[in-house]
């Protein structure tokens, strides 16, 4: 029969309280196994405690508290013969280790007043994927945030729906993710692989369809007073683990938006690679290699006059450039660590497109009331990735254009690479029932040979759960966004960046989102619907090089400015998202993306593969002691 929680609690407090009681390892990689064993015994599973201590010994075989607790084990067991064992090798420490000393004092007290277990009794079945007891997963983090309401059956399956994608669910750090670029960037970086924008973690809010600007999304996983002891030592003991494992993540990525070719359509192809480890055990280190590659189509011989200069030698009667086909390849490099409330990421937007930019993110999350509401400060900046022009840049011949306007044009023919850089704030509240969230943010967004804009943003929404199970949960809600550029930087000839820019945008939508798991399979479908209505003013054909846009201004039948225009439609957007643990530290899974944006239509699938590779498992013989130890636990479980 399981203990209650009470029976729990007054055995953690009694292995706290008692002589025995674990002093800090000098090793932080062992101080999280002999915290596991403790809890193990408190819940009276002596085997799976003796699996948490023989992964201490495999690392350091002369770790007094591990030898310690295991004689104990063996005596309380009636296995007096091993339990010497143990006990001996604490003696041959004791001379030279005060602690080794103190445990080995301890030993012989509690050794005396000590009641065996008949041997004849059976050992208590092996966790299993169903129960009710703590089984952290290696690979993953507490679910949807879960939030704290585990109940039955929320095991090795349930630790695992933050690996739905790291951009969509938590990466255990219960971190409220940044207003970020997440419109047309990788479906708002929900699916996480495809742009090499600056990632954040995400967690599980309901987000608004993605829109041009920042996207909110996030939560904060929130424990209630009413949650068992057994429920927050689960939760922290698997994201200590999830923090201190090396992980491999790989995937293959495509994004896809209609619009005209050669201009602001896209296709996009990534297959990132990221790594995350605990360097010295301390905070999480990620590390990411993006490959990408953009292909825009080729620019028709009716659409020349909107690109580059053509504009301009058009004008003069001259013929127009057309230029090769719109496409850029590169590897994006992003560095990264997380420790506490704090994390940051810094890197490169592709090396090998025709603009190259630094770009990075540092930020800041405290949690407040029960760890229920987190406020999030953050400083970005990161690439623009509504086309090729915006996100890679592109090329065009300006030596004619020049020669009829006095050099207007400048040395190079090389624009874009557009970046937006800024800061925001942002607050989340989760109390497990019921969610608000808020955000504000400010940027400028430059490029090269790009005219410099600015934008202001916001959002608002809550939600609350009608439908919450052990394994499933259910979320409505309202969400409204707004989002405002100084200047309509839309077109693509030379000056203008090619990534939508309103003057004023709002969408009101009312998401839905399902989550769940059964067994070795994780869950997410979600779907909002609304309206969206934008502005834009007309904008400089050239609105970067003034001497050209007076000299085009002064062309008898030339056009100087692109018109503006305004629109008022549906928004909605669907995506689905499947995962499978194939084992305990892998997992495989796939994502798809459907949104309508704005007067256009944007796919984004996925496949990832992860990999968590436990450094804590024991490669002892089985003549060592850390091997006895280990007899009587399920391999698995190791």
């Amino acid at each position: 029969m399981k203990p209650s929680t009470s029976t729990v609690a007054l055995g953690l407090l009694l292995t706290l309280s008692a002589p025995c009681r674990l002093a800090v390892a000098a090793d932080p990689g062992e101080q999280i196994l002999l915290d596991r064993a403790a809890y193990w015994r408190a819940q009276q599973r002596p085997d799976m405690a003796a699996g948490m201590l023989a992964k201490v010994l495999a690392l350091n075989p002369n770790q007094p508290d591990a030898l310690y607790q295991l004689g104990m084990l063996a005596t309380q067991r009636g296995d007096q013969a091993e339990a010497n064992v143990y006990f001996a090798r604490l003696r041959q420490m004791a001379a030279s280790d005060p602690r080794a000393a103190e445990l080995l004092s301890a030993a012989t007290v509690a050794s005396v007043s000590a009641k065996p277990t008949p041997r004849g009794l059976p050992e208590l079945d092996a966790v299993s994927a169903d129960s009710d007891d703590l089984t952290p997963s290696r690979t993953r983090t507490p679910s949807l945030p879960a939030p704290g309401r585990a109940g039955s059956g929320q095991r090795a399956a349930d630790v695992q729906l933050a690996s739905l994608s790291q951009g969509t669910i938590s990466d255990g750090n219960g971190d409220i993710p940044a207003t970020a670029e997440r419109a047309r960037q990788t479906a708002s970086g929900d699916l996480g692989a495809v742009a090499p924008a600056v990632q954040t973690a995400q967690l599980e809010l309901l987000p608004p369809p993605p829109v041009n600007g920042y996207q909110y999304s996030a939560g904060a996983t929130s424990y209630l007073p009413s949650d068992t002891l057994e429920m927050d030592i689960d939760r922290n003991l698997a994201q200590l683990m999830q923090q201190t494992s090396p992980t491999l993540e790989a995937g293959l990525g495509f994004r896809w938006h209609d619009g005209t070719s050669g201009l602001n359509q896209l296709y996009e192809l990534g297959g990132p690679i990221e790594a995350s480890f605990s360097p010295w055990y301390t905070g999480t280190a990620r590390i990411d290699v993006l490959p990408v590659y953009l292909d825009a189509g080729s620019l028709a011989t009716s659409n020349l006059s909107q690109f580059g200069v053509n504009p301009m030698l058009i004008a003069h009667g001259l013929a127009a450039i057309s230029p090769r086909d719109q496409n850029a390849a590169g590897v994006g490099l992003l560095g990264g660590y997380s420790y506490g409330d704090f994390s940051g990421r810094f890197g490169t937007t592709p090396l090998g497109f025709p603009v190259t930019n630094l770009v990075g993110m540092a930020a800041y999350a405290p949690k407040f009331l029960d760890n229920t509401l987190t406020v999030r400060f953050e400083g970005l900046r990161q690439p623009v990735t509504d086309s090729v022009l915006s996100y890679a840049g592109t090329h065009t011949s300006v030596t004619t254009a020049n020669a009829t306007t006095a050099g207007a044009f400048g040395p190079t023919g090389t624009w874009g690479g557009v970046v937006k850089t800024g800061g925001n704030i942002s607050a989340f509240y989760d109390d497990t029932v019921y969610g608000a969230y808020a955000g504000f943010g400010m940027a400028t967004v430059t490029g090269h040979n790009v005219q410099d804009n600015s934008q202001m943003d916001g959002l608002i929404g809550a939600y609350f759960r009608p439908y919450k199970t052990d394994n499933n949960a259910l979320r409505v809600g309202i969400s409204f966004y707004y989002t405002g550029f100084d200047k309509n930087l839309s077109g693509f000839t030379f000056g203008q960046g090619g990534y939508f820019s309103p003057q004023n945008f709002e969408a009101l939508t009312f998401p839905v989102e399902f989550t769940g798991h059964n067994g070795p399979w994780t869950y997410l479908a979600a779907a909002a619907v609304g309206v969206q209505h934008f502005n834009s003013d007309r904008t400089a054909i050239f609105p970067n090089n003034l001497n050209a846009e007076v000299a085009l201004a002064t062309s008898p039948g030339a056009i100087a400015f692109q018109s503006g225009t305004s629109s008022t439609g549906p928004a909605f957007n669907v995506k689905g998202q499947l995962e499978y643990a194939i084992d305990d530290s892998t997992s495989l899974g796939a994502a798809v993306t459907f949104d309508n944006g704005n007067n256009y239509n944007e796919v984004i699938a996925r496949l990832y593969l992860r990999k968590t590779f436990d450094w804590l498992s024991p490669t002892a013989s089985s003549a060592d002691p850390a091997a006895i130890a280990r007899r009587d636990v399920p391999q698995s479980r190791l």
